[in-house]
């Protein structure tokens, strides 16, 4: 058990109607990114990079998809982790978002408070269990 709200995503990379979806949950700079990817399945990986960070802050907050995603900014383009701030429907609050390390064909993120991200270990886990 974690001494600190823990959110985490996974999502399987699939076919997704990727520009249908962007203008709905991306930032601009996220949208920007997303596009720069090869087509198919780059794309959808980017965009899936970009859902599991606000997914994963969200649901360490503890209210899920409530609040306008447009205005999460992961830096997903980015490599390595980011600080994510959530400023609606609770107060301001940050956090420390970082991709896990999945079994090809899978994107995931681990979400922390900013400021607990060196006490925690993330492990990987092995197809099926």
């Amino acid at each position: 058990m974690a001494p600190f709200p823990v959110g985490v995503d996974a999502e399987a990379v699939r076919d997704l109607p990727v520009a249908t979806l962007a203008d709905d949950v991306l930032t601009g700079p996220e949208q920007e990114s997303v596009r720069a990817a090869s087509e198919g399945t780059g794309r959808a990986r980017a965009f899936l990079r970009c859902w599991t960070r606000k997914e994963a802050v969200l649901k360490a907050v503890g209210i899920g998809i409530v609040t306008d995603l447009t205005a999460l900014e992961t830096r997903a383009w980015a490599p390595g982790p980011a600080e994510v701030a959530v400023t609606a429907p609770t107060p301001r609050t940050v956090w420390h978002v970082a991709d896990v390390v999945v079994p090809d064909g899978w994107t995931a993120a681990l979400a922390v408070p900013a400021g607990a991200h060196r006490d925690f270990t993330a492990c990987q886990v092995a197809p099926g269990r």
